[in-house]
C-alpha cells in the first residue's frame, strides 16, 4: 500500500501529465488560444496583431500622445480589371487607442486581417522596356533630387535614359566629376543612364529640350521602337501598363503620342499637342522625319517651349496628328490635388509632383511619390486604387484615408472633387474648364463637417510587408490620429 507521501506526489504527477495533455489538445486542434495556456513566443506574438508593439511610431514624425489604430491586409490578385471604386461592408479599423511615448505600447484592439482584390500582379523580373529610349533635359541639382523618383519606375527596366545637363542657365561650365559621380550612382541603382552636355552650348532650354530628338534618334539600335522625352518630374506607376499601351501602335508608322494639359486654358495656348511633363513618345519613323528637318525645325521655330517646337516641326513635316492618351496627366493644376489623387484613376503618368513646380525652395510640398509608391511592391497595380469600407471610409492606396460623416455613395466617388484651383478663364468658350480631360465634377467637401483626411505620412518595407502611415491633425486641443496599414502578399 502507498503511503501518504507517495499518494500525494502520485497524484501531483498524475495532476501535471493531465494538465500537460490538455494543454497539447488545445493548442494542436485550436479549441483554444495558444497564448491563453502556454507563454507567448516572439513568433507568435508576430503572428497575433494583437501584440503588435507600436515601437515605430518614434521614429515618426508625429506628436505623442497621440490615437491611433492598425489594420493587416492581404491582397487577393484576381483576373478582374481594376474597378474605381470597391465596396466593402467591414469598418477598415478597430477603436482607437492613446499611445503613451513613454511606455512600449501594444495594440489593445485589433480586428482579423482583412483580404482585398487586386490585379493581377506583374511579373517585374520579366519587365522589358529595352524598346524606349527616355529623355530628359534637366539641370545637374535636380536630376539628383529625382533619382530616389526615377529608381522606382526606371530601375532593372532595361530601358536606357540620356540626360542633356547643364550646372545653370548662367553657368554652362559642366562640373564634369560631379557629372561622373551622378551617373555612376544612377547605374549601380540599376539606371541605365548616359549624361551628357547640350549638342550645343549655346542652346537655351527649349532648344536643349527639341534637341532630344536628334540626341536620342542617334542612339538607337535594333531594339528601339520608341523615343520617350520626359521632365525630371515625372512619374510612371506601372512600366508593364505603360508597355502594353504602346504596344497598340503600329511602330513602322510615324507615331506622335502623349497626353494633353487638363485645363483648358493650356490647350487653348498651345493646341493639341503632347504635353511634355506627362510623357511624350515618338515612333522610330516618326524621329527620323524630325531627325531629317532638325536643323530647318531648329531655325524656323521661336517657341519657348520644346515640346511646342516638337509638334511644330511635326506640323511642318508631316501629316501626323497626336495621338492623346487620357491617362498620360500633365497635371497642370494647383493648390490642393486630392481630388485628382482620390479619383480612383489608374494613371500611366504623373507629373509635377515637385509641387509648385520650378519652385525648388518648397520641397516640404513635394509629393513623395517614390515612398508613396512602395505599396506596389506587395500589390502591383494597386497603387491609387480605392476602396470605400462600410459606406464612410475611403482608402485611396498611398495618398489618404478619407471618411464622410453623413456617408458617401458610388455616385458621388464616380465625380472628382474639384479640390484644385482654376481654371484660368477662357473668353469665348463653352468649355468651363476641365470638362475635356476631367468630365463632370462634384464641389469641394467642407473639412470637419463633411470630410476628414488622414493623409499619407511615410511607408517602409518589413520583412516582406509594406507598413504605411496615414495622420490627420487634431484640431484645437483635439489628438492627432495615425492610421497604420500593413500589407501582405496573400497566401
Amino acid at each position: 500500500m502507498l503511503s501518504s507521501r507517495n499518494r500525494i506526489l502520485t497524484l501531483v504527477f498524475l495532476f501535471l501529465v493531465a494538465s500537460a495533455l490538455l494543454v497539447h489538445f488545445y493548442f494542436w486542434t485550436g479549441s483554444g488560444t495558444p497564448q491563453e495556456t502556454v507563454p507567448a513566443t516572439e513568433e507568435s506574438k508576430q503572428q497575433d496583431p494583437c501584440r503588435q508593439r507600436l515601437g515605430r511610431l518614434k521614429d515618426l514624425n508625429v506628436k505623442f500622445p497621440i490615437k491611433c489604430a492598425r489594420r493587416d491586409i492581404n491582397i487577393m490578385p484576381l483576373g478582374a480589371k481594376r474597378p474605381s471604386v470597391t465596396n466593402i461592408d467591414e469598418p477598415l479599423f478597430p477603436k482607437l487607442q492613446i499611445v503613451d511615448p513613454g511606455k512600449d505600447p501594444i495594440l489593445e484592439h485589433c480586428m482579423p486581417p482583412m483580404s482585398l482584390e487586386v490585379s493581377p500582379l506583374p511579373n517585374k523580373e520579366t519587365v522589358d522596356a529595352s524598346n524606349i529610349l527616355f529623355g530628359m533635359s534637366t539641370l545637374l541639382s535636380r536630376l539628383e533630387d529625382s533619382i530616389p523618383f526615377l529608381e522606382r519606375w526606371l530601375a532593372h527596366t532595361h530601358a536606357h535614359l540620356f540626360v542633356i545637363v547643364i550646372n545653370s542657365e548662367g553657368d554652362r561650365e559642366l562640373d564634369t566629376k560631379k557629372m561622373a559621380e551622378i551617373q555612376s550612382q544612377m547605374r549601380d541603382l540599376g539606371i541605365m543612364t548616359s549624361l551628357t552636355e547640350p549638342l550645343d552650348k549655346n542652346d537655351d532650354m527649349a532648344r536643349r529640350y527639341f534637341s532630344l530628338v536628334k540626341l536620342l534618334y542617334s542612339k538607337r539600335d535594333k531594339l528601339t521602337r520608341w523615343i520617350g522625352i520626359v521632365d525630371d518630374d515625372t512619374f510612371f506607376p506601372s512600366m508593364p501598363s505603360l508597355l502594353t499601351m504602346l504596344s497598340h501602335y503600329d511602330t513602322t508608322q510615324p507615331q506622335y503620342v502623349g497626353g494633353i494639359s487638363e485645363e483648358w486654358w493650356s490647350v487653348v495656348l498651345y493646341g493639341l499637342m503632347a504635353f511634355g511633363g506627362a510623357g511624350l513618345f515618338l515612333s522610330l519613323p516618326m524621329a527620323a522625319i524630325i531627325d531629317s528637318n532638325y536643323q530647318t525645325c531648329r531655325d524656323q521655330s521661336g517657341s519657348s517651349a520644346g515640346d511646342m517646337r516638337i509638334v511644330e516641326c511635326i506640323q511642318w513635316h508631316s501629316n501626323v496628328k497626336l495621338t492623346p492618351v487620357p491617362s498620360l496627366h500633365q497635371m497642370d493644376m494647383g493648390g490642393d490635388l486630392s481630388g485628382v489623387y482620390e479619383s480612383g484613376w489608374r494613371p500611366l503618368s504623373l507629373h509635377h509632383w515637385k509641387a509648385d513646380w520650378w519652385d525648388d525652395k518648397r520641397r516640404d510640398n513635394w509629393f513623395p511619390l517614390n515612398v508613396m509608391h512602395l505599396v506596389a511592391d506587395i500589390c502591383g497595380e494597386c497603387f491609387l486604387q480605392r476602396w470605400r469600407f462600410g459606406g464612410d471610409t475611403v482608402l485611396s492606396n498611398g495618398f489618404s484615408i478619407a471618411t464622410y460623416p453623413n456617408g458617401i455613395t458610388n455616385d458621388e466617388l464616380r465625380k472628382p472633387e474639384h479640390t484644385w484651383l482654376g481654371p484660368r478663364p477662357v473668353p469665348d468658350t463653352f468649355n468651363p474648364g476641365y470638362v475635356h480631360s476631367i468630365g463632370e465634377m462634384r464641389e469641394p467637401l467642407k473639412m470637419g463637417d463633411e470630410k476628414r483626411q488622414y493623409m499619407f505620412l511615410d511607408a517602409e518595407m518589413v520583412e516582406g510587408r509594406v507598413r504605411q502611415f496615414y495622420l490627420n491633425g487634431g484640431a484645437g486641443e483635439e489628438l492627432d490620429t495615425l492610421f497604420e496599414l500593413v500589407w501582405s502578399a496573400g497566401k
